[in-house]
Order: structure tokens, then C-alpha cells, then sequence
């Protein structure tokens, strides 16, 4: 899958883009919010193969983009929405960016063409998103999108792969499709 916008351009990952990911992963800026240490190369290797895998399936439920400067090329993040199935009406989105590019509007600029996949290609009823609350741009950016919080998760231990962590304070957003397209006439 291939997405442009007036200035990004939204591609599937590949190998080349593993140092890129390794770099950004690792800015201490980047880190703040993830209440982890630095990321080893191994665990970038891991993410970038798993975002290729996903890239080769069919069905495919799980759309994870490398999030690049359409003029030159230079991978600035990714974002991604996910279902759990092929039939599911439900979605969440993640998205990243290296700490050298925040600011600038990218991060909108990706997550509005993530949740047109979401909406238009997937044909979802709905997208969760997940920010810490520290987090205030990513949480100013949600509800500019329209993002709707429903709800706040304690301070307390992950599960999963998180389990070894206890995570901070947590907002739930959700957008419906109709407050999408309510939202998408806005701008």
C-alpha cells in the first residue's frame, strides 16, 4: 500500500529502513512517553519484520506505514491502523515519529490518511487510539481529529509484552465513522 500527501509519502516498510527506526527509537525525546529503556537493535529488527510480514498477507487486517518526506525520501515515523480479523468493524491506530520531526504537522498530516484506510479501505465502524495523558500533543492531536476520550486507565502493570512494566496514566480515544465524516468536512 501507497499513500501521498502534499508532503509525506506512505509506503510499506523495508530492511533499508531498520537504522532509521534503530536511531529514532533510541532518542531519549522519543523515549519520555514509553517509560522503557532504549530500544535494542534486535527488537527495531523484530518491528520492521513484523511490519513486512503484515505487508505480505492476504487477507490483510494489519497496516503498519513507513511514514517518509515525500521529497527526499528520509523516513520520518510510521503509522499504522490494525483489526483483529479481516471481518472486524473495529480498528485501533499507532503512530510514531522521530522527535527531529515533531512539531511540524506530520504526525496529523499521517494519521488523517491512516484513518481514510481505516474508514474507506477497511470499511471499519470504528478507531480506537491509546496516548499516555503526559502526552499532550498526541492528545491535542487525537481530538483535532475528532477523537472522542472514553475513557482513563490507572497508573498500574502492563500485560502482554508489557507485563515486566508498570505503565503510566492512559487515555482510550474512539472515532466513529459518521464523526469522521462529519470532522473530514471541517477541513
Amino acid at each position: 500500500m501507497e499513500k501521498l500527501t502534499e508532503r509525506l509519502f506512505l509506503r510499506e516498510f523495508t530492511n533499508q529502513d531498520m537504522d532509521a527506526v534503530a536511531e529514532f527509537r533510541r532518542d531519549p525525546r522519543y523515549l519520555e512517553y514509553y517509560y522503557r529503556p532504549p530500544y535494542t537493535r534486535e527488537e527495531c529488527v523484530r518491528f520492521v519484520d513484523e511490519c513486512i510480514a503484515w505487508s505480505k498477507e492476504s487477507p490483510r487486517c494489519k497496516f503498519q506505514l513507513a511514514i517518509t518526506d515525500r521529497s527526499n525520501g528520509v523516513l520520518l515515523g510510521d503509522c499504522g491502523v490494525r483489526t483483529e480479523s479481516v471481518e472486524s468493524r473495529r480498528g485501533d491506530i499507532g503512530y510514531e515519529l522521530s522527535p527531529v520531526y515533531w512539531g511540524q504537522g506530520f504526525a496529523s498530516e499521517a494519521v488523517r490518511v491512516i484513518l481514510q484506510v481505516g474508514f474507506e479501505d477497511l470499511d471499519l465502524d470504528e478507531i480506537e487510539a491509546r496516548c499516555v495523558v503526559a502526552n499532550e500533543r498526541s492528545v491535542q492531536l487525537l481530538h483535532r481529529l475528532g477523537f472522542e476520550e472514553t475513557e482513563r486507565i490507572s497508573l498500574g502493570p502492563g500485560r502482554g509484552g508489557f507485563a515486566a512494566r508498570i505503565l503510566p496514566e492512559r487515555c482510550v480515544f474512539l472515532l466513529n465513522r459518521d464523526k469522521w465524516i462529519e470532522h473530514t468536512h471541517v477541513f
